[in-house]
């Protein structure tokens, strides 16, 4: 890796923890790109030579974000076809999950607060959506046996899982990656009747 790479690299960093540091304490609305550079201890110039305005910043963070919980369902969804393998399955993807939740955790607890930007929850949401519906039209077994429509189906689990998240972020992770996998399969269970 060359030296200019790896500085950019560094100072995108920079920037991006000093935001974050920033939207603990101040709302997103009142962060100027100003306030940024100050806290990074770079200039606005070289703020813009990483991002357009602090809106790209920040949809680059949640992009991030949702990217790597998306490769995680990505990885899971792809091992398992069939119905049966695909319910097995879920306590994996959701034991995963709350495990990646959990190291995103201080990032997730900034973008759900009040200091984040309007409509982070909306883009979260979708972005798991869209995740997970893309596996599931992969996998015919499943699409065929489907009782409901598979929009109402996605808005559904994706709606669940995320209130648990928000929950749990909200309750300074009062749970492990584990208790909470156990949580949310017996939900679903107790939903299911058995």
């Amino acid at each position: 890796m060359s030296v200019y790479i790896e500085k950019n690299r560094k100072t995108k960093k920079l920037i991006q923890e000093s935001f974050l540091e920033m939207l603990q304490s101040k709302p997103f609305e009142s962060i100027t790109v100003g306030d940024i550079a100050k806290t990074a201890n770079i200039n606005r110039g070289t703020f813009y030579l990483h991002y357009v305005d602090k809106f790209d910043l920040l949809d680059k963070i949640e992009q991030q974000l949702f990217e790597d919980l998306g490769n995680h369902i990505d990885e899971l969804q792809s091992s398992y076809s069939s119905i049966h393998s695909f319910e097995k399955g879920q306590e994996q993807l959701a034991a995963t999950l709350f495990s990646t939740i959990k190291m995103h955790s201080p990032l997730l607890k900034i973008l759900l607060s009040d200091h984040g930007r309007a409509g982070f929850h909306l883009r979260f949401k979708s972005a798991i959506l869209e995740k997970v519906r893309i596996n599931l039209e992969k996998n015919k077994n499943y699409n065929e046996n489907l009782q409901v429509p598979m929009d109402y189906f996605l808005a559904f689990i994706t709606s669940a899982f995320l209130g648990l998240i928000e929950q749990w972020v909200q309750n300074d992770l009062d749970k492990t990656p584990e208790e909470m996998t156990k949580l949310y399969i017996d939900i679903i269970f107790f939903i299911q009747g058995k």
